[in-house]
């Protein structure tokens, strides 16, 4: 069950970069299967948002604008303040891109490792991310219950697969950066949902954008 927290971080002045597109993207689609019909993500859906993904690599930190990291900042400050306490140390940031949110992450976890499908990002990477790794978050490449905590922002949700590495006391932080006009995004609930097995979470808003923190009743 997700409990909401009142906001304490306003939105900035003016639209979010992007806020022209519609909250009925068809990545939106994408993602919704993803999360609810594991059976959907094939082979060639996989190629082809990688092939999506290997276009904007070269553009992608325009996207980087003073503002967008005040629903990762929420997350972290009081979204982990409100799961049970536990030492957490090894984190992915499944579907980092060019280590976009890198600086926001590696203070927090001393062993972050970012993850994309998208080669062509994570070459951009260097010197943000350390530890990178080509991956499909369908299958991440990871041992049984082996995280301490997963990062999807703006990024496709595979519940399987995120119940499979959590360890036990682990959680996850799920941030959408233009809240519900996020192409690939969910509202916390869907997340909840989604997870097999019981979930407890907190979530809320912050700038221009969303999130929540998802640990295991």
């Amino acid at each position: 069950m997700i409990s909401h927290l009142p906001v304490v971080t306003d939105g900035p002045a003016g639209d979010a970069p992007y806020a022209g597109m519609s909250a009925d993207h068809p990545m939106r689609r994408v993602t919704l299967a993803a999360a609810f019909a594991p059976g959907s993500w094939t082979d060639e859906r996989r190629r082809r948002v990688t092939e999506l993904f290997d276009g904007l690599a070269e553009d992608w930190s325009s996207r980087d604008v003073t503002g967008r990291e005040a629903p990762i900042l929420d997350a972290l400050d009081r979204g982990l303040a409100a799961a049970p306490a536990a030492e957490r140390r090894i984190a992915l940031d499944v579907g980092g891109a060019d280590g976009i949110n890198s600086r926001h992450l590696t203070p927090v976890f001393p062993e972050m490792i970012t993850l994309d499908l998208s080669l062509e990002m994570l070459q951009r990477s260097a010197g943000r991310a350390p530890s990178r790794v080509q991956a499909d978050g369908s299958c991440l490449p990871v041992s049984d219950r082996s995280v301490d905590a997963i990062f999807l922002i703006n990024a496709f949700l595979f519940p399987g697969e995120v119940e499979r590495v959590l360890a036990p006391s682990g959680v996850l932080i799920w941030v959408n950066s233009r809240g519900a006009a996020t192409p690939i995004g969910l509202p916390a609930p869907d997340v909840d949902r989604a997870l097999p097995g019981a979930w407890s979470g907190v979530a809320s808003s912050a700038g221009w954008g969303t999130w929540s923190v998802h640990w295991r009743s």
